[in-house]
Order: C-alpha cells, then structure tokens, then sequence
C-alpha cells in the first residue's frame, strides 16, 4: 500500500489500525512538545474518534505514515495541512514518533519525498511551516532541505512552563518560472524579504 518510495522510508495511507501507534506517539512527550497542538495526552478511545478524519485525503489535509524501508514498521507521521488550491500553498508537518530513530534523517527523507508528491502531483507551488526556534534540530534540517525563514512569531507557544518563539519558513517549488526558487532563496539568505 505504498504511495511514495525513498532509500530510507517509504510514505503511506494512514489506516486505522495505526491508531494505537498514533495513540502512543500523541502520549510521548519528547514526540509532541514541539508540535503545533502541543504535549496534550490523549485517551485512546478519543484517538478512535480522530481516525475518521486521519484516513481521509480528500480535502484539504493530506496525512501520510513513515514507514522504514528496511523493517517496514512504521515510524512517523507527515502531512500537508491547510491546502489551499487558489493559491497553491499548504503548510508542513511532520515527526518521527520512535524516539530511537530521530536524527537518523528519516524526517528529513519523509519531507523530500512530500515536496516531490507536493510539487509534481498536487501542483503546489509553496510549503509553509513553523518550527520552535530552540528545537534546533529540526530548524537546521529544514534549512538543509532549501527552507527560508519567512518571519518570525516572539513568545508564540508555552512549552516546559516558559514562551517559546517560532521561525516561521517557506519553500518555494523549483518549477516556477522566471528564477523565482534560485532568486528567492538567494535574497533570503542575505536578509531581504520583498
């Protein structure tokens, strides 16, 4: 049941026996506290209640589980959320649930594979995101994959009893026309924003 295939990972449909692993990654604080709905420990049965609305691909969320490709168990979640098909943009995101695995570049292939289905499939031509500016780890790996921050929220999210700031990042699709990738990310990265 596979829709997208890398050296590491593999992405697929979320199907609702995924509901206990979606319960325990929802349950773990380490997984969540960064996330945009935060650390917020779930009952299974209200997990059930979700899953509905998980599988389902048709509007404007697009949820997918990361599996490894070398034991094929899954790992993590990604989505494309907020989908807006006049403008073609939609925001990221995306975690790797098994604790032992993170920074093991599974997050990072995941993405890749996404902005492909984003960008060829969907014709998207912009993914937006927003990454607490302490979670280092995952602001150096969205720059790794041509993310530029777009802006910035001061004191946007209350995590481990203080207010933490947001980056928030976009990326532009490499088919649009005119240099509009090569140029952007050029005077991004030299702190001009038009």
């Amino acid at each position: 049941m596979t829709i997208m295939n890398g050296d590491k990972v593999k992405l697929r449909p979320i199907i609702y026996d995924d509901v206990y692993l979606l319960n325990k990654w929802k349950n773990t604080e380490s997984v969540y506290k960064y996330l945009g709905g935060g650390f917020l420990p779930t009952s299974i049965d209200i997990q059930k209640k979700w899953m509905e609305n998980m599988m389902n691909t048709t509007g404007s969320n697009k949820r997918f589980i990361i599996e490894s490709d070398d034991k094929h168990e899954a790992i993590g979640m990604i989505g494309l959320y907020e989908i807006n098909w006049i403008n073609r943009t939609c925001e990221l995101g995306v975690f790797i649930g098994e604790c032992k695995l993170q920074g093991s570049g599974y997050g990072k292939e995941a993405c890749r594979l996404i902005e492909n289905y984003a960008f060829d499939y969907l014709n998207l031509r912009k993914i937006k995101l927003s990454v607490v500016e302490e979670n280092i780890r995952a602001v150096r790996m969205y720059q790794s994959l041509g993310y530029v921050e777009a802006g910035r929220l001061h004191e946007e999210r209350f995590i481990d009893g203080h207010y933490c700031s947001l980056f928030i990042m976009e990326k532009l699709s490499p088919k649009i026309s005119g240099g509009g990738y090569e140029f952007y990310n050029i005077i991004h990265s030299q702190g001009v924003y038009i």
